[in-house]
Formats: structure tokens, sequence, C-alpha cells
């Protein structure tokens, strides 16, 4: 009897298995991209890997129209020989068009209901992703999809990119009072694509855009352990005259151009009144380049550096606020902030909005140095 009940459980056991995956006939997906061809058609582009011996080249790019990514994915398979597999997806690639005109959620949505494609891979947007994908300029890389992914992953690491992948993304995405950002890969005849600027999102739909270092504003209100990155001010020497800042040299041209590392930063979001927002904010940074050179050898040489640096950066933060309330995106959170005073929060989304739209944004910055001349 006991030999029995062994046999069936063995039986049992191996009608469970899943279906068994030859490597040859898998055509391992790592990049796949959108464009909006029209009002409600899309084409698919995909990268595959493929290990099969027979075949020359270890990769090809595919793409196929469809109305939705369910209906892409069975076309694409319609054209190749291999198992189209999506366990080494790295990132997703979205068209202007789609993140301007459509938004991305939809596409998200399925993304995340199959349980084969992580958490973590990177979300970007491109003119055109058809063309990025089948882009071939880069032969270290000559699988795109490698190459993207890694360019993505260094920057993320840098931590010079925000919830650009699937899991940061959507947390904020469904999350009232802030708006979530993504990279934008430009893709340029002759040159491997790189990341020129990062999209700013109203809901799942781009808006506007900044250049990387402009990000170093939102991370200073939302993320106190980032990275900030190496920041460069152009000021007139008039401007440093009138502080009675001393050039050591005779200068080259009419700008005083400043390099300054933060070692740490902290800042607040509070509202004063119940049409006002103060952000306040201070950066430890040690200078690293300075042209021409200028006094750093006392104190009070320093402080009215400290106080030259910290007036520029206030106004190109005041700036940055009057753009983003302009176009009535919140990358920062200042709605979030709102939203947590008991006072405000039953207010819906489209109340924050609203309400972020007509408040008067005043912004501080105060720069300390903490080293002059020392680089890691």
């Amino acid at each position: 009897m006991k030999k029995w009940l062994i046999l069936f459980c063995c039986l049992l056991c191996t009608a469970c298995v899943p279906p068994e995956k030859i490597l040859e006939r898998q055509g391992i997906s790592t990049i796949i991209g959108y464009d909006l061809l029209d009002k409600d058609t899309y084409k698919g582009s995909i990268s595959l890997l493929q290990f099969d011996r027979k075949e020359e080249k270890t990769s090809e790019t595919i793409s196929a129209v469809g109305t939705t990514s369910k209906q892409i994915r069975q076309r694409l398979e319609q054209q190749t020989s291999h198992d189209i597999t999506s366990g080494q997806l790295r990132t997703i690639l979205f068209d202007k068009n789609i993140s301007e005109m459509i938004g991305i959620s939809s596409f998200l949505d399925t993304m995340q209901r199959d349980s084969s494609i992580g958490s973590l891979i990177f979300l970007a947007i491109t003119n055109n992703t058809e063309e990025v994908i089948k882009n071939n300029n880069y032969e270290e890389y000559p699988e795109m999809g490698s190459y993207i992914y890694q360019l993505l992953d260094k920057q993320e690491r840098k931590e010079l990119l925000i919830n650009s992948n699937l899991h940061d993304f959507s947390s904020t995405l469904y999350e009232i009072g802030i708006d979530p950002t993504l990279p934008i890969i430009s893709n340029k005849n002759g040159a491997a694509p790189y990341i020129e600027k990062v999209a700013l999102l109203k809901d799942d739909k781009m808006v506007g855009s900044i250049s990387l270092t402009k990000t170093l504003f939102i991370k200073l209100f939302t993320n106190r352990r980032a990275s900030l990155g190496d920041i460069t001010l152009n000021i007139p020497l008039e401007v440093l005259e009138k502080k009675g800042i001393q050039l050591v040299e005779k200068p080259k041209g009419d700008k005083f151009n400043i390099t300054i590392r933060p070692i740490k930063h902290r800042g607040s979001i509070e509202l004063s009144k119940e049409d006002e927002v103060k952000l306040n904010a201070t950066i430890s940074v040690s200078t690293i380049e300075v042209q021409p050179a200028i006094t750093l050898n006392n104190k009070k040489s320093i402080k009215k550096l400290e106080q030259l640096l910290g007036e520029e950066l206030s106004k190109e933060l005041g700036d940055f606020l009057e753009e983003l309330r302009k176009l009535n995106t919140d990358p920062i959170g200042i709605g979030r902030k709102i939203k947590s005073i008991r006072k405000y929060s039953n207010l819906s989304d489209k109340d924050l909005r609203e309400k972020y739209s007509s408040l008067k944004l005043k912004s501080t910055i105060k720069v300390e140095i903490k080293r002059t001349g020392a680089v890691d």
C-alpha cells in the first residue's frame, strides 16, 4: 500500500512541473518600446537575445502594430521562431506622443499584472522608441537593450534620476499630492543614445521637461540621503565686485565660474499662511573648482562667497518653482505636505491642484562652505 501511495505522489508532483524551456528556442526580451501611430493604434518594438548556434546574430529587433500591448505581443510572437520571454526585460520606452497625449498608466497596469516582469525595470521617454532600439552606433553594446539598461542603472546608482523604475514610479503616481518624473533619452544620428533631460509629469502625462542638473531642487526636499551632484554656477564678475569678493588673478572672461560639491543637505516645506508656502534648505558644500581664483583664506571672504552662492541658488530655485506651478505639476510634493496637515487632510487630488496653482511660493537656500579645495 505504501509503495502505491509513494508512486501516486511522484506522479502527482511530476504533473505540476512547468513545461521545459530549451535555451536555444528562447528569444529573451531586454527592452520594449511603444510608439503612437494614431489615436488607437501603437507600434511595439522589442530587442531579443537569442542563443541558437545556427543563428549568426546574437540579437534581433522586431516590431508589430496593434491596439493593445497584448495584441502587439501576440503579433511579435508570429514574427519569430523563438519563444519570447519577459524574465530579463529591463527597460520600457514610451514615445513623447504617448506620454503627452495618451498617458502611460494603462501600459504599466498590464506590465504589473505579468508575474514574469520585475518591479525594478526602468521606464523612460524618447522621441521614437523603434529608432532607439534599432540604433547600432555603439559597438561596445551591439544589443541596445543592454546598453540602455546600463545607461539608466548608472545614473540611478549615482542618484541623478528620480523614481525611474516601475515600483518607484507607480508609488509616486498613485500617491495624492506629488507627481512622478522620468528620464528622456535622446537618439541622434551617428551617436549612441544618452539621457538628455528629465520629463515632468502631471499624473501620468508629460507636461514639460528639465535638465538633469535641476533635479537637485527636487531631491533637496524629497530625499535627504540622495546625491545632489556637482553644482556649477556662472556669475557675472560685476556681482562679485558688489559683494566685495576679490580676485587674485586677471579674469579671461566676464563670468565667475565655480563648481561646488554638496556634502549634506536638508530641506523643509512649511505652509506659513493659507496661500503661502515656504521652502527652506541648507546645503553644506566643498569648493572643487573656481575660475578665476578668488581669496578664500579667511572667514570673512568665505562668508561673502556663501552669501553669494545662496542668493544665486535661491533665485534658480524660485524660477524652477514658478515653472512647476505654471505647468501645475508637483514633483517636490508640496501638495503632499499640505495634505498632511489635519485641516486639509480631506482634500482630493483635484482640490490640491487648484490650491497649488494659486499658492505663493517663497524659497531660500543657505550655503555653508565646509571645505575649500579638497577633492575626494
